[in-house]
């Protein structure tokens, strides 16, 4: 920090260093005056800091009205809840019977629901930033990985016909790229936006901050009405930001063949808003940082895999990067029977242990498997097409697992189990109902979903409970995924597949029972664009519409 000369000796003509400032008087002190200023009466009481903790912005809130030549506030009117001077107490509220002074309106600022209002919506448009930010971060990966998926399929158009399409084909690709590079142009053109939003509200967030924790009620008061207007631009700044955000999907739409080739297909450009809303705050009212949008996709059946032992039996399911889908084979022999994106078999792998549940850790081509009978957790390497080491876990057999960037998440009874990516013990996390905690997934924000049986819970990493949901006839509840947007799948015993909103209450019925085996088994590819259920030991595949 760059050194802070002391304002009184300034006045006297002199260059001393300041040590301290004083956020009542919003003025730097040295040695000197910092002891002259604790000493006398009138500013004993004042709340003196180091001055390498001096903010940035050290006019906490403006005391003076612009209109009026900078005269100070002295009045507050309650009527139009606004600051006033002398000449706008003359000139704006003569006919006000509720004026009252500063001095006055100031006590219990800090506990006023005016100021916390503004400290909510502060932190409101922080974390909206951030929410931002990660949305557009993880729709860049996802425009990247879509756009790969076209060029291979671009590559096998070629293929057909390599001699005629050469030329063509640089073409489409350049559309590709320009089109895919305007989208990911637009979303980094957001990012910058947002962290320019979240600069500001930073610096409002360090003035509310210094004021609740050092400031003077009156500093509170000043500050939670002065700043009224720039919360309001800061509102209205992040909301364009969210409305003017969209997601695209990019996709190939090939070409007949088998007529004369004039082209081998085009890059389709679909865009959607964005799952991220910014929800403005009403005063004396929280409430969730942002909306997700309500055009939900619908799935109809495209095919069944393949599944070439009839005594496979599947309960767990995930997909890798990669988008291949790796299944789990439940019987005594035991193993993972991996499908590629285009739902044709690859390979099995087989498991020490009669396998349950699967997840991936996240950046790794590495799963992590819990058993059917036995408390080991089984990691998988699909590089090497091999079980790589297992971990003893006291309890979790049967129990579902869910993989973070730093944990792995496995259930037992009447517990979560947080291990670290080793598969050692950190803690547990008590579920709310003493059943075995069957099934487990993770949401963006790290929230825990798991199924019990009988109770789907949702809740936070420290054990809180977000929420619970039961069917009315308190059916069976198996796997459960959750999408792109939020919404939470789960399969229900003889109903089939329900979706929850974000809150967990019911939306509708995705997929319905159709009088065989019940789904017991979900997971999503990457882009939330094809859903596979599994059912006894078949798997099906359906294709959003």
């Amino acid at each position: 920090m760059e050194k802070v000369k002391c304002e009184p000796c300034k006045t006297r003509d002199k260059n001393n260093q300041s040590t301290h400032w004083c956020v009542i008087c919003e003025e730097s002190f040295c040695s000197d005056c910092t002891d002259n200023h604790r000493a006398q009466k009138i500013s004993r009481n004042h709340e003196l800091i180091d001055i390498n903790r001096m903010p940035m912005h050290t006019i906490i809130a403006d005391q003076c009205c612009f209109e009026h030549d900078k005269l100070p506030f002295e009045y507050f009117c309650i009527d139009h809840d606004i600051l006033s001077c002398k000449e706008c107490l003359a000139e704006n509220h003569r006919s006000c019977q509720k004026m009252m002074s500063v001095d006055i309106a100031c006590k219990g600022a800090k506990q006023s629901q005016s100021f916390i209002d503004a400290i909510e919506l502060v932190d409101h448009v922080l974390e909206t930033t951030h929410v931002i930010t990660k949305d557009r971060q993880s729709f860049i990966e996802n425009i990247e990985k879509e756009a790969n998926s076209v060029k291979n399929a671009i590559r096998e158009l070629k293929e057909e016909a390599i001699s005629h399409i050469e030329s063509l084909e640089k073409s489409l690709l350049c559309d590709l790229d320009l089109k895919k590079d305007k989208i990911i142009q637009q979303s980094k053109t957001t990012i910058i936006e947002t962290e320019d939003v979240g600069k500001m509200t930073k610096d409002k967030k360090d003035v509310f901050d210094l004021v609740d924790k050092h400031g003077s009620e009156k500093q509170a008061f000043l500050a939670a009405h002065a700043y009224k207007q720039d919360l309001t631009d800061l509102e209205e700044k992040i909301t364009d930001i969210t409305e003017k955000s969209t997601n695209a999907t990019i996709k190939l739409i090939p070409e007949r063949l088998q007529e004369a080739i004039k082209s081998i297909g085009s890059i389709e450009l679909s865009e959607v808003p964005s799952a991220v809303k910014f929800v403005q705050k009403k005063q004396g009212q929280s409430q969730m940082p942002f909306e997700q949008h309500q055009n939900l996709p619908h799935f109809i059946h495209k095919r069944d895999l393949n599944i070439k032992d009839d005594r496979t039996s599947v309960n767990g399911m995930t997909v890798n990067e990669n988008d291949e889908v790796l299944i789990v084979d439940g019987t005594r022999t035991g193993g993972i029977l991996v499908y590629d994106m285009n739902d044709s078999f690859k390979y099995r792998i087989d498991t020490i242990y009669r396998p349950w549940d699967i997840a991936m850790i996240p950046g790794t081509n590495v799963g992590v498997v819990t058993s059917h009978v036995d408390d080991f957790l089984q990691f998988v390497d699909f590089d090497e097409k091999s079980i790589s080491r297992t971990v003893s876990v006291e309890g979790i057999h049967q129990g579902g697992v869910a993989v973070s960037n730093k944990n792995i998440f496995v259930g037992t009874r009447g517990n979560i189990n947080i291990l670290d990516l080793q598969g050692q013990l950190i803690r547990s996390v008590k579920a709310h109902y003493r059943k075995l905690t069957w099934f487990i997934t993770l949401d963006n924000l790290g929230n825990i979903y798991y199924t019990d049986r009988e109770v789907l819970s949702c809740i936070r990493s420290d054990g809180t409970e977000v929420y619970t949901y039961s069917t009315p006839d308190n059916d069976t509840l198996w796997n459960l995924a959750i999408d792109n947007h939020g919404y939470i799948y789960v399969g229900i015993d003889r109903k089939g597949i329900y979706r929850l909103k974000p809150d967990g209450t019911f939306m509708d019925v995705v997929v319905k029972y159709e009088n065989t085996l019940s789904y017991t088994g979900i997971c999503f590819n990457n882009a939330c664009t094809k859903m596979f259920l599994c059912r006894g030991g078949s798997v099906s595949v359906f294709n959003q519409k």
